[in-house]
Order: C-alpha cells, then structure tokens, then sequence
C-alpha cells in the first residue's frame, strides 16, 4: 500500500535506568530507554524492544525500572501480534531485551550478529535473537515502501538507524547512533563511544551521514529532545 505522507509514529518509554559509576555517562545520573512503532500502511514496525527482565548482573548495575513491550504498544492502538517487523538498531540489552514478547521477524544487521558471538562479549553486553526469528540485512535495505534501513557503525558493528519518508519529508529514528539531540546537531559522536577505539572512524562517519540527511525530525533511543525543531506531527507519547 502506498504511502501519503510520513506515517504516524509512537515513542514508547520502555525503561528508566540508573548508571552505574563505571558508565562513561555516570553523570547524568539515569537513562531512560525508549523504542518506537511506525504505524505503516503495511503494518506495524517496531523498532527496538527495551529492556528483558531476570538478568542478576543488569539488575544489580542499573536497577532498571521496566515497561512491558505489549502493554506499551496497547497503550498506543497496537495489538502486538499485529507487528509485522521488528527492527533491533542493535543487539545491546536494553534495546532488545523483550524481543521474545513478540512473534514477528526481528531485523539486525549481519555485522551485528557476527559481533555478538565473539567471545569478548558476554551475554549482558549482546543478547541473542531466537533463529526462527531472524532476518539478517547487510548493509542499507529497503524494510517497506518509503521505510529504509541505514547500515550506521559505530556504537556497535551493526548498528543501524531507520529513514521514514513521505509527503516529501522525512523522519529518522538515530537509535544511539546519536546519543542525544544536541550531540547530533554538534556532530559529535557519543560520550563513551565507540566502545573499542578501533569503531571511533566508522562512528565519527554515521553520525556525519546522519546530520548530511538533514531528516524533518530525528528521535533517539535515549533522548526524549528533537533534532530539530519538528515540522511533521510526531505523535511522541510516554505514558
């Protein structure tokens, strides 16, 4: 189904977290994690799940305060077995932890998925994605008619950002391409990032292709801001 201008979408706030003094942001003091859901002609794309629940050692360093992925997408007119994709910008935990809430193909660059089975990582730090499930892109890929993938290293391997356009406009989920509004208007890749020093060329160029789009509105898994100012209506709800 074609698409009349950009799509309506959600901003779900799936977790609060508080950082633990070994985070590079420990100053900030907490961290609020937020998903989004396109609500596309075709269906209903979410994109990142938020933060699982039961794991003893992110319990302990960030005492999470959780929101239920099905609940929130109610909250916004969603029946979850009605999402046709979910879209992980990466595989860290608090961006894909209740992907098993859900039963529809979970998209992840191939990058993503090679970086998480190296042995430097633990489990806390990647999580796995349910094979049945898993639909790996490599690189930039069209997900719908006026929905695209943009293949953003940097933060991780295989992160990736998400481009809505239409009606001649377009919206640009960063994920934490960007960490915050202000980041990305500065150029500035994220405080802390990237995690090995070796990604910090890959993620200096994601956030300079991000800001070369120069998107209507950019939304962040962690920042409720807008960058910039919003010219298309964004419903952007946090119950």
């Amino acid at each position: 189904m074609a698409l009349v201008g950009l799509p309506r979408v959600d901003r779900l706030h799936m977790a609060d977290l508080t950082l633990p003094a070994s985070h590079p942001r420990a100053a900030e003091g907490t961290c609020s994690v937020f998903a989004y859901v396109v609500h596309h002609p075709d269906g209903p794309v979410l994109v990142d799940t938020g933060v699982g629940a039961g794991n003893e050692l992110i319990d302990r360093l960030y005492q999470p305060r959780t929101w239920d992925v099905v609940e929130r997408l109610a909250e916004v007119g969603v029946d979850a077995r009605d999402v046709v994709t979910v879209v992980l910008s990466h595989l860290h935990f608090d961006h894909c932890g209740q992907q098993t809430r859900l039963a529809a193909p979970v998209v992840v660059q191939a990058d993503e998925v090679a970086a998480a089975a190296l042995p430097r990582f633990t489990v806390p730090e990647w999580a796995r994605v349910p094979a049945d499930r898993l639909r790996t892109v490599t690189g930039d890929a069209e997900l719908a008619e006026g929905v695209r993938l943009l293949h953003t290293p940097g933060h991780t391997p295989g992160h990736q950002s998400v481009l809505v356009e239409g009606g001649g406009e377009r919206l640009l989920l960063v994920g934490q391409c960007a960490y915050t509004a202000a980041e990305l208007a500065a150029g500035q890749v994220p405080v802390g990032d990237a995690h090995d020093p070796s990604w910090h060329p890959a993620a200096t160029a994601s956030v300079e292709r991000l800001r070369a789009l120069q998107p209507t509105v950019a939304l962040f898994a962690h920042d409720a801001s807008f960058f910039p100012l919003p010219a298309a209506p964004v419903d952007h709800r946090s119950p």
